[in-house]
């Protein structure tokens, strides 16, 4: 008998008998069996001994098991089953390099049992231990109440200790316009702090539920009646230069003003190159960091936080990204002054350097900085009148730096 078969290297039709297929067959059958009793040989059907010297420490929502692995050299893993407070069935399994194992899972302080094994390199499983034990209060149980709910800008800040930094979810719900409005918050801190937005000024009363990795979950609580503060963009129409405490960003088409004419750079078009650029020429011969802009505000106001935006193009080049190349900013810190003497500091900020070996850098980071970079404040500033934008490093340049705008947002008074 012939069968055609398909020769790999030249992609041609060839004729080969059936006996000398059946010849290779036998080969590799051969070969199997061979692999497969040398298997077997190694094998053996004697159970490891147990874990020894078992000792549990309960922990917040869970329990840490540490112990002494038998003297049997063919260990493999140790092995915990459990049932957690939803019912489910769970273990863990640690190698033979470990003496613990963590168990979690858990949203009660009652009594349960753990079941631990050892396995060996046969798959031979030894006498169980079960032990008991009560784990503490979990970490959600713990945020729940240690959770704070205060008034913000433009919506609440929820502040919590998360004691273990395990995952978890909090529920913020609160009622607007006759509807129950549900925000979800996932945090794996531990220490946690966050601000929720776009909110009326009316008061409300705010809710919190939490729930762990597992589908544990708290009681729903109320965290009190609060009236957000309003919140608004700072005008910046009535900003001005003030050019005696200010390096020169006038060069090309770029004007230090720019920095605040409400028009953001953009990849997509020409004309809106809305920049300052701060040449070394203009500028006693080099960049000397850092490179200040001080702006009369106009207003007194208090800021919360504010957005910041790069160079997005190369000009005359709108084919790619310029975003976090070298002439753009990459650190800058912020002042507050009412006579523009006495400066506060009001942060110290840094965009990072997402770029890879090659220099690439990914494109959502790239569509991330098209809409800006958002920095929160921790405290809030007292009200003041002058700001002053302190560049303190670039992405490589020794010949330039360029900025494109910057909006912030609080609330404002004016000065008559």
């Amino acid at each position: 008998m012939v069968i055609m078969l398909r020769n790999l290297k030249t992609g041609k039709m060839e004729k080969l008998r059936l006996t000398k297929i059946m010849a290779f067959i036998g080969i590799v059958s051969t070969i199997l069996v061979s692999c497969s009793k040398d298997d077997d040989n190694n094998l053996d059907s004697t159970p490891p001994g147990p874990v020894s010297n078992v000792q549990i420490e309960p922990t917040h929502g869970g329990a840490k098991i540490t112990y002494d692995l038998p003297g049997d050299k063919d260990v493999m893993y140790v092995k915990a089953s459990y049932v957690n407070t939803l019912g489910q069935k769970m273990f863990k399994v640690t190698s033979f390099y470990d003496n613990e194992i963590i168990l979690d899972g858990y949203n009660d302080v009652e009594e349960h049992n753990v079941k631990i094994e050892v396995f060996d390199r046969s798959n031979n499983v030894s006498e169980p231990i079960n032990k008991k034990f009560t784990p503490l209060v979990s970490h959600i149980e713990l945020a729940k109440e240690n959770m704070v709910v205060t008034p913000d800008f433009g919506g609440v800040r929820l502040v919590w200790e998360n004691v273990t930094g395990d995952p978890m979810y909090t529920f913020l719900t609160y009622e607007s316009q006759g509807e129950d409005v549900r925000r979800i918050i996932a945090s794996s801190h531990e220490d946690g702090k966050k601000v929720e937005r776009s909110m009326d000024t009316l008061k409300k009363e705010f809710f919190v539920q939490l729930e762990d990795f597992y589908g544990n979950k708290t009681e729903r609580v109320s965290k009190g009646e609060h009236s957000p503060w309003f919140e608004e963009e700072i005008d910046k129409t009535i900003w001005d230069l003030v050019p005696s405490l200010s390096v020169d960003g006038n060069i090309y088409e770029g004007k230090t003003e720019n920095i605040w004419d409400g028009i953001v750079d953009t990849k997509d078009s020409n004309d809106d190159n809305s920049y300052a650029l701060i040449h070394r020429s203009n500028n006693g011969g080099q960049l000397n960091f850092p490179l200040d802009v001080v702006i009369d505000l106009n207003a007194m106001v208090v800021i919360n936080r504010f957005v910041v935006w790069q160079r997005a193009f190369w000009w005359g080049n709108d084919g790619e990204y310029f975003y976090y190349q070298n002439e753009n900013f990459k650190s800058f810190n912020l002042y507050a002054s009412n006579d523009k003497v006495e400066w506060s500091l009001i942060g110290e900020f840094d965009l990072g350097d997402p770029k890879d070996a090659d220099g690439n850098v990914p494109l959502d980071i790239l569509k991330e900085a098209a809409n800006g970079h958002e920095f929160e404040l921790d405290e809030y500033p007292e009200p003041f009148r002058y700001l002053k934008l302190s560049i303190t490093g670039n992405f490589g340049s020794e010949e330039m730096t360029a900025f494109s705008e910057i909006t912030l947002f609080g609330k404002h008074e004016d000065l008559n």
